[in-house]
């Protein structure tokens, strides 16, 4: 376990401070003496790491890197062209995995990206890369995320080429093509703008934006797959219509044009099958698929060149070539991964958050504003929204008030309002209003690119399901293997004995079976089962505000059968109001002034709200010392010797006083606030229950999942907001701690339930890792930082449409993992002749790709007609 590093806050100064005399003296304390003006820094012990306490003792090395070691060890990420195929992904991962020095590899073939722990005190970062690529023949170019990038036109006549140490900020320089160089800058140093104008280039030499790497590259290998089955198809058509038409030319014309063009197709067949797997079985000694074609097309195409040979020679044998074997069989499987790669980058655009980021943003320069591309917003900068347009960045509001439509983000259909001092996310639609705002984080690392970064890395988890797929597909290629030489025999057999065919013949026809096998076999339905589900699913959830952070989440959520939530700021808005107010002392602005201080610096909910109510008065301000905030009841500090302590009452021992007794039995969640074990002031508060919780929690009811509410307010006052909601009293557990809440969740995954916890995260952190599935509600700035396995940007329902979402997927991989063993077996049996007299020609089986994968495609690409019920 690991331990935050405690930070000690000081509290601001107050001019009033110096007005204060001894307030403190008059309030009751047990053991005598005066409270000191002076009071050291504020040290606040800061809550555990949730997500250490769950990580497994015997973790392995796979799964962590040494702690010690990870100053030497840094994150590699990369895109990838040329992976045509899941096999292609697990090639890509075997062989990383192999480099000394390279850890934690996770690759996605449909997103064409993988990243990796690399110790650099082994291998470069460019050594790693290079040998990657010739072991897989894949092009791989890194992503370098840490700092920002500018895209320059540079024309020679006119400028110079700028140089990566010519000024301050400037991390490096490279030259992407003639016309275009990349400037990789620190922004906390320099600022964009502050570049252009430092090499003397105009704003209108900035390059155009690249689109999303992922888009790119998927765009780039769809362009190249069509080039080259147009190609395919072109010198195709005219071999097959002259296998066909027996009398449209001369038998040795038709046997020339039909070499000829077999030829050519043959060689489009050169980079994309026969090099990845000769390159796959000379470096990593494996069969794919790629060879499995490769054999296919070489049988077809090797024995109609000896046949032509022995018809030039007047010798013709009993089965004549058939060159458009060969050629339709490549045409096709080209076909079926032209297809493939369509729907790749269909899968990959139907997640992509990024596009929701404008490409323009208003800049307020003094009195005067002007457009500017994005790109060259620099920290400092403020920037006008206009009525009804896109937010470029994240911001805060200067100026204006207007209401936002968040539901790209969120799912939520309700525009927000938004005020001065509010946020604005970058991606969200403004309103009727026309605001000023400050930036916050920079286009390319906001709200929008860090959801969508955690997304594409919940995309690039293996789930358990997935590592089944994977080990089925790892036998795959041999059987296959095995049964085409075994129909080969078979058939051998059965021309010579039965049919009492020439052993030539025989051979020619056993040939042609075992060439439909190869050829029609195709695991890529099983590789892409549950990859391309898992992609589509992450985006549509995203959109309906839903951000899940870990494969794990979609593999379970369909399985939850118990919900725990906590109370304040989950089943209620978290927006407590203060109802009563009771102070036990004389001197009651005083006693405000010591609450106000204590509390302030507290992020639980209660004590937010206490310090809000209390900010509307004038108060003094005190400064503690040793402040402790204790998650789950409460803070302490001392001051002039005396102990001051503030939370539930059930820490401090106080709950049969009669003041508290009294407003316990009215249900208000209470905060006392003692001196020296003395209670001096006692805050009752009740919240607002969230109009949607009774909803969801009929909803889960309705589905047969156990709901339980665990909080560490007071028992009258949890009691209260389960039955407004509707959850069964037996139930509820109140007045439970951190560590407690933790034990609640334990003791429901004993009785082998799947428990989801849904918290706010204040001082849930232990309990959401616990849970199978961790669940934070949380605003869109919290996403990053939240322990959580999922984090819901608008309201409960988000919790119905993670279920939604998980068992959409989980049928999907079903029907998926079906499809693809059905598939197999039909058309294995179908190319083998096992029907006798109903077969699939070699010349056909290529169309097997197509059948075995649109299905696949269909079926994940349907998911994107999910909706979070508060989106319209």
């Amino acid at each position: 376990m690991k331990k935050r590093s405690q930070c000690n806050r000081k509290t601001r100064q107050d001019p009033k401070l110096d007005a204060t005399t001894s307030i403190l003296g008059k309030i009751p304390r047990a053991g005598g003496g005066e409270c000191s003006e002076e009071c050291s820094n504020l040290e606040i012990n800061d809550q555990l790491d949730a997500r250490n306490r769950a990580m497994p003792v015997g973790a392995s090395r796979a799964q962590q890197v040494d702690v010690e070691k990870a100053a030497g060890h840094e994150k590699v990420c990369l895109t990838v062209e040329g992976m045509t195929c899941f096999g292609c992904g697990n090639k890509l991962t075997q062989t990383l995995e192999s480099i000394p020095g390279v850890h934690n590899v996770r690759t996605v073939f449909v997103m064409g990206t993988t990243d990796f722990d690399l110790d650099i005190s082994i291998i470069t970062v460019e050594e790693a890369i290079r040998t990657g690529e010739r072991g897989t023949g894949f092009k791989c170019a890194r992503i370098v995320s840490h700092h920002q990038h500018l895209d320059l036109l540079i024309s020679t006549e006119s400028t110079r080429t700028p140089s990566s140490n010519e000024a301050v900020g400037i991390e490096s320089v490279e030259r992407i093509d003639k016309r275009t160089v990349r400037v990789t800058y620190d922004p906390t140093v320099t600022g964009a703008r502050s570049i252009l104008t430092y090499f003397g280039i105009q704003e209108d030499d900035l390059a155009p934006p690249r689109p999303d790497t992922t888009l790119t590259t998927g765009r780039k290998r769809l362009h190249e797959m069509l080039i080259k089955t147009s190609l395919a198809a072109v010198f195709t058509v005219p071999v097959v219509i002259l296998a066909w038409g027996n009398t449209l030319a001369s038998e040795r014309a038709r046997a020339y044009i039909s070499i000829t063009l077999a030829t050519l197709v043959q060689a489009l067949a050169v980079p994309e099958f026969y090099i990845p797997a000769i390159s796959s079985l000379i470096n990593r000694h494996a069969i794919e698929m790629d060879l499995l074609v490769a054999i296919s097309i070489t049988a077809a195409y090797v024995y109609s060149i000896v046949a032509f040979g022995f018809s030039m020679a007047g010798r013709p044998l009993s089965t004549k070539e058939f060159f458009e074997t060969s050629t339709l069989l490549i045409t096709l499987v080209l076909f079926g991964r032209l297809i493939a790669a369509f729907a790749r980058m269909r899968a990959v655009a139907a997640m992509s958050l990024r596009s929701l980021q404008p490409a323009i943003a208003i800049l307020a320069d003094g009195e005067t504003s002007r457009k500017v591309d994005a790109r060259l917003l620099q920290f400092g900068d403020m920037f006008i929204i206009p009525a009804h347009a896109q937010i470029p960045t994240d911001g805060q509001v200067l100026e204006g008030s207007t209401e936002v439509d968040e539901s790209m983000l969120t799912g939520e259909s309700l525009p927000v309002a938004k005020g001065v001092g509010d946020e604005v996310l970058a991606g969200t639609v403004n309103g009727s209003g026309t605001v000023k705002a400050r930036l916050t984080q920079l286009p390319g690392k906001n709200t929008v690119t860090q959801i969508a970064q955690l997304v594409e890395e919940a995309s690039s988890a293996k789930p358990r399901v997935q590592d089944l797929a994977d080990k089925v597909a790892g036998y795959f290629v041999p059987v296959v293997s095995s049964v085409a030489v075994i129909v080969f025999i078979i058939w051998v057999v059965v021309g010579i004995t039965i049919r009492g065919y020439s052993a030539g013949r025989a051979a020619s026809n056993g040939i042609t079976y075992c060439i439909a096998v190869l050829a029609v076999s195709c695991p890529c339905a099983l590789g892409l089962a549950v990859p391309m589900v898992l992609v589509v699913a992450g985006g549509v959830a995203a959109r309906g505000g839903v951000v899940i952070k870990s494969a794990k989440s979609t593999e379970m959520a369909h399985r939850v059968n118990s919900v725990v939530f906590d109370k304040t700021g989950t089943l209620t808005t978290g927006e407590l109001d203060v109802f009563a107010e009771v102070y036990l002392c004389s001197d009651q602005a005083q006693a405000s002034s010591v609450v106000q201080s204590l509390v302030r610096d507290n992020d639980h909910p209660v004590s937010l709200a206490v310090a809000k109510h209390l900010s509307k008065k004038s108060h003094n301000i005190i400064q503690f010392e040793n402040v402790r905030i204790i998650p789950g009841v409460g803070v302490e500090a001392n001051c002039d010797g005396s102990m001051f302590q503030a939370g539930n009452p059930h820490w401090l021992g106080v709950t049969e006083v009669f003041e508290v007794h009294r407003l316990i039995q009215l249900g208000l969640t209470i905060l006392c606030v003692t001196k020296d074990s003395q209670l001096f002031a006692v805050f009752g508060l009740n919240g607002t229950i969230r109009p949607e919780a009774a909803a969801v929690v009929k909803e889960l009811q309705r589905r047969h999942v156990d709901v339980h509410i665990v909080s560490g307010d007071q028992v009258t006052a949890v009691e209260a907001v389960a039955a407004t909601v509707g959850i069964k009293s037996c139930n509820v557990a109140a007045r439970k701690s951190p560590a407690e809440k933790r034990i609640y969740v334990q003791d429901l995954m004993r009785l082998e339930k799947t428990v989801l916890f849904c918290g706010d995260g204040t001082n849930d952190a232990v309990a959401i890792a616990q849970a199978n599935i961790g669940v934070q509600m949380g605003s869109s700035s919290d996403v990053t930082r939240a322990i959580a396995d999922v984090v819901l940007l608008s309201d409960l329902e988000g919790v119905i449409f993670l279920i939604d979402v998980s068992k959409s997927a989980f049928n999907r991989i079903i029907f998926n993992f079906v499809w693809s063993g059905i598939y197999n077996v039909l058309a294995i049996s179908l190319a083998a002749g096992a029907f006798v007299r109903i077969r699939i020609p070699p010349a056909y089986a290529g169309l097997g790709e197509i059948v075995s994968v649109l299905p696949v495609i269909a079926a994940a690409l349907t998911m994107a007609s999910l909706k979070h019920k508060g989106s319209h």
